[in-house]
């Protein structure tokens, strides 16, 4: 079994195995191709661009294919640093009679940029190109093709046939990537996957936005036009059923009867529920209470501006949001799903409720709401706790050390390998 108290410990044997055995030292170029399928402002997006951000800084030579159109919102901050970016083509909004051949032009184009920049390393993100980079970099006899694994894996519950590919990719893939332990042993369990090819590495966060934009508590609340007394929960989800913004609104009628003076913030991309979210809020009578904003690029400011986060996901794989809210020092409600509870620690750092049960995550609500002392406690404990465990430097020289611990012309699992226990 993954332990979740503690992280996967890396070990590596430079001096010990079979002959040709190689580890790339520091001064070693190292080219990375990273595989996505877009550069919209998802976890998964927002950490390989922060991946690739650091990596460049540090000499190493990134490239990047995204699958689908060239640009989005992390587009902006890529074509800043030194990576070139390769386009695919490919549109998830097209007719199923066009998707077919759209695909598969874009595999040929994948194999094509592969060939061409010969990388070290190809490393991919999210399921369709998870199956596609495995299948290229193999073909190329690629040194080491990393797959993630960045959610629970339920999409192939929602996509029947969908497993034989995440299987496929897994048995492709020199090493599979984890952002949690909790996302490891799913993977293990619905893709039948060798144990020893999992690597788990925590998302990690850069701390200094979140901590400098405190001091902005008070203006962003007069932008905003909440009073400055006023008790606010925040929300940073997209719009979409599985993050349970539903139940939220009905835990917010709760906390609002029982508190008048409190503000729900939900901040993210409609995916479609907006109008259903609003007409929830009217229904219970808390229009007043509930301000939506969209979808936001300010998230440090804005999460000064509250006094806890409330996450409600019916499914998580490690969230971005959570370290965001902790290096900000905010306490949460988060639900106990996924990844959740190897970054929050129930009754220390904020609480953990069950998915799908708006009263229990009402009545946390108010129960720090009610203590403004505590939940200050709470959020400086979360806060150190990233700076412990969750920083972006951590994660960094993590993957780094992943990257280059390859033999000459293949990886070798016994090279890289992680414990279970």
């Amino acid at each position: 079994m993954l332990n979740h108290s503690q992280t996967v410990s890396i070990k590596h044997k430079p001096g010990k195995g079979l002959p040709g055995k190689h580890i790339l030292r520091r001064k070693e170029q190292l080219t990375i191709l990273f595989v996505i399928g877009s550069l919209e402002l998802g976890g998964a997006e927002k950490q390989m661009a922060l991946l690739i951000k650091h990596l460049v800084v540090r000499g190493v030579t990134c490239h990047l294919f995204v699958l689908e159109g060239i640009g989005g919102p992390l587009y902006g901050i890529l074509k800043e640093i030194n990576l070139k970016i390769y386009e695919g083509g490919y549109n998830r909004r097209m007719s199923l009679f066009r998707k077919a051949p759209s695909l598969f032009r874009a595999q040929i184009r994948l194999s094509q940029v592969i060939s061409a920049i010969r990388p070290n390393v190809v490393h991919a993100y999210l399921p369709l190109t998870n199956i596609m980079s495995s299948l290229a970099g193999r073909m190329s006899g690629i040194p080491l093709v990393i797959t993630s694994r960045r959610a629970l894996g339920t999409h192939q519950d929602r996509y029947r046939g969908w497993r034989i590919f995440d299987i496929l990719s897994f048995r492709l893939s020199h090493v599979v990537t984890a952002n949690s332990q909790a996302v490891a042993e799913d993977a293990l369990k619905r893709e039948l996957g060798d144990a020893s090819k999992i690597s788990v590495i925590y998302n990690g966060i850069d701390t200094f936005p979140f901590e400098s934009a405190k001091s902005r508590r008070d203006a962003v609340r007069n932008v905003l036009k909440i009073p400055l007394d006023e008790k606010v929960v925040m929300s940073i989800a997209n719009f979409i059923p599985y993050k349970g913004l539903l139940e939220l609104i009905e835990a917010a009628a709760m906390v609002i009867r029982r508190m008048s003076d409190v503000t729900f913030i939900l901040i993210g991309e409609d995916r479609g529920m907006l109008e259903q979210l609003k007409k929830k809020a009217c229904f219970l009578g808390i229009s007043d209470g509930v301000v939506f904003l969209g979808q936001r690029l300010d998230v440090p400011e804005l999460l000064a501006a509250a006094d806890i986060l409330a996450l409600s996901s019916h499914e998580e794989g490690f969230s971005n949001v959570i370290l965001e809210a902790m290096a900000s020092g905010l306490p949460m409600v988060a639900t106990d799903v996924g990844g959740n509870k190897e970054a929050v620690i129930d009754g220390v750092t904020g609480w953990l409720v069950p998915p799908k049960n708006p009263t229990a995550m009402a009545d946390r609500i108010v129960d720090l709401l009610s203590d403004k002392e505590r939940a200050v406690r709470w959020g400086k404990r979360g806060q150190d706790r990233v700076k412990e465990i969750f920083t972006v430097e951590k994660m960094v020289e993590n993957y780094e050390d992943l990257y280059r611990t390859i033999e000459s012309g293949r990886y070798t699992r016994s090279q890289y390998q992680q414990e279970l226990r």
